[in-house]
């Protein structure tokens, strides 16, 4: 008798040891949901592909995979490491389950995600961003698929003028502070360029672009007031160092003494004064 309660005894532990130990479908749907919203992308995908895998008819199953493939496209890491073409692949079969399963998903994010992987050689260009509605424009240049804004500052405010005219509804705010980062960058690199100023005065007046020191503080404020901390960091930074140069009167709206040596020396070799940008 003493031998038989001893046993169950023993049993009853483990028993009790195994339930507390277990850990259920739920949990494992929580934890990756949680590393998800905490940007800890990798550890969202590990998690929820164990969740799919383990439990393929769960109920919750549907979201996990939404979740699990926009970790899997966040996680730039690890996508680059594994080939962003195989990444592809598979986030395409994903896509279509989600189409089926999830049919009122907004899945905007994943379908540009993908159009990114595919093209990853390509150069970004303005003009293919053009034609991009906000809600897709957004995940775009969330993602750094854009070309330098300062590199080409007329590009970039030709480009923003008419995306902006077509598109006159409230922004989303981080999108809306995304693009007045890049108004305030081409703003910039004009200012630092004053034959190119110079040179493209009229064309600037023509679109609203002047004086080019009161739109940069313009597109500087708006950008800072709605941006997420990466943008405003840069905000910052470039705000700091126009009124380190502004309040020592060496910024102003018209560039002042073009013709010296040195531009006698470009000009008698050629050079295009639209393009003649500061150099980096």
């Amino acid at each position: 008798m003493k031998k038989l309660s001893k046993y169950m005894a023993i049993l009853t532990m483990v028993l009790i040891t195994a339930q507390a130990c277990a850990i259920t479908a739920s949990e494992i749907y929580s934890d990756g949901t949680r590393a998800f919203n905490n940007a800890r992308w990798q550890e969202a995908e590990e998690v929820l592909a164990r969740f799919i895998s383990t439990w393929p008819d769960h109920r919750l199953r549907p979201q996990a995979l939404y979740f699990k493939a926009i970790a899997s496209t966040r996680n730039l890491t690890n996508s680059i490491n594994t080939g962003l073409a195989s990444s592809a692949v598979t986030w395409n079969e994903e896509l279509a389950q989600l189409e089926k399963e999830l049919p009122g998903q907004d899945l905007t994010e994943l379908r540009v995600a993908i159009d990114i992987a595919n093209q990853h050689n390509e150069q970004p260009s303005w003009k293919r961003l053009a034609t991009l509605k906000p809600v897709e424009l957004k995940h775009y240049l969330q993602r750094g698929w854009h070309p330098d804004a300062s590199k080409d500052p007329m590009a970039t405010l030709a480009w923003s003028n008419d995306w902006l005219k077509k598109n006159t509804s409230t922004l989303d705010p981080d999108l809306e502070s995304r693009i007045h980062l890049f108004r305030a960058q081409s703003y910039w690199q004009l200012m630092l360029s004053p034959l190119s100023l110079d040179a493209n005065s009229n064309i600037l007046k023509s679109w609203g672009c002047w004086p080019v020191h009161s739109c940069l503080e313009k597109s500087l404020n708006r950008s800072f007031s709605t941006g997420c901390a990466d943008v405003k960091r840069q905000i910052a930074l470039l705000g700091y160092h126009f009124d380190f140069f502004r309040d020592r009167g060496l910024l102003g709206s018209r560039p002042v003494n073009l013709k010296n040596r040195w531009y006698s020396y470009l000009s008698e070799r050629g050079i295009n004064l639209q393009e003649a940008w500061c150099p980096r």
